[in-house]
C-alpha cells in the first residue's frame, strides 16, 4: 500500500491491534483479544474479486514504543505487503485514550524515524478497550485532509455481537471468537468539512480470537456482495516480551 491509500482500498479496518497494556480486565477486555507484545507477528492473505486478486501482508509489533507529545506511549505495528516494494514498511500506531483504541495512520519512515506525512490520517474510537462493556459505538476515519481543508472521511457504526463463534481459517480453527459488525459510510468533504458528492457504504464483519487477535474479516457492498476477505495464515505471539 503506497501510503494509506492502498490500505484504505483493501479495507478501512485491516488489522485490529492494541497499544501498550490496557488496564481494563474482564472476559472481553482488549488484552485478551489483542495480545500484542513486541516481536509478535501475524500473516494474512487478502482476497478480492472472488479470489482473482490476492496478496499477503505481515504485521509485526515493534520492540520500541511511539511516544506522544504528552509523554504517553503507544504501540507501533509495521505492515509489509507482497503487492508493493519488497521490504517497504507501513507503520500504524495504536494508542489508548478515553476507553477506546485510536489509530494514527499519517506516519511514515524516514530512515528509522517516524515522521508525520501531513495528511492528518487517523481513526478515532477504533475499538473499545473493554468489549464486554461497550456493545455499540461510533467511530471516524480521516483518510486524508488537504491544505484547503477538504479531504475524505469514513463514518463507522460498530456493534459487538453477543454470541461467541467458532471460525475456520488457514491458520486453524479458533473457538469463542467475538464478531464485530460495522457499517461504514465513505464520502468526500469540502473545505468547510461538510460532505460533498456521493456516499459509498460498505459492511464489515471482523472476528477476533482470544489470545490471537484478528483472524478473519469480510467486506461487503451495499448489495451484500462480498468485496474482499482477509484470513489469518499464521501467527506468533511473543508472550514473554516486555511491554512498555
Amino acid at each position: 500500500m503506497p501510503g494509506r491509500s492502498h490500505q484504505a482500498a483493501v479495507l478501512v479496518a485491516v488489522l485490529a491491534a492494541g497499544c501498550a497494556r490496557i488496564a481494563t480486565r474482564g472476559p472481553h477486555a482488549v488484552d485478551d483479544f489483542f495480545p500484542l507484545s513486541p516481536a509478535s507477528t501475524w500473516e494474512y492473505v487478502v482476497s478480492r474479486r472472488g479470489g482473482a486478486d490476492t496478496f499477503r501482508f505481515v504485521a509485526t509489533v515493534r520492540p520500541d514504543a511511539f511516544v506522544r507529545a504528552d509523554g504517553r506511549t503507544c504501540r507501533i505495528v509495521d505492515e509489509r505487503y507482497t503487492d508493493v516494494s519488497a521490504g517497504e514498511r507501513f507503520p500504524v500506531v495504536y494508542c489508548s485514550d478515553g476507553g477506546f483504541l485510536h489509530r494514527v495512520l499519517s506516519l511514515e519512515y524516514r530512515g528509522e524515524t517516524l515522521e508525520d506525512t501531513g495528511l492528518k490520517s487517523g481513526e478515532l474510537r477504533f475499538l473499545p478497550t473493554d468489549l464486554a462493556q461497550v456493545r455499540q459505538w461510533q467511530g471516524w476515519t480521516n483518510a486524508y485532509r488537504l491544505p484547503d481543508g477538504s479531504g475524505f472521511q469514513v463514518q463507522q457504526f460498530h456493534e459487538v455481537r453477543p454470541e461467541l463463534e467458532g471460525v475456520e481459517v488457514p491458520a486453524g480453527h479458533f473457538a469463542r471468537c467475538i464478531r464485530v459488525e460495522t457499517m461504514a459510510a465513505h464520502f468526500a468533504t469540502g473545505p468547510d468539512g461538510s460532505p460533498v458528492g456521493p456516499r459509498f457504504v460498505f459492511y464489515y464483519s471482523d472476528w477476533y480470537a482470544p489470545g490471537v487477535g484478528l483472524v478473519k474479516t469480510e467486506q461487503r457492498s451495499a448489495s451484500s456482495e462480498v468485496v474482499a476477505t482477509i484470513d489469518l495464515l499464521q501467527y506468533e505471539i511473543a508472550r514473554d516480551a516486555a511491554t512498555p
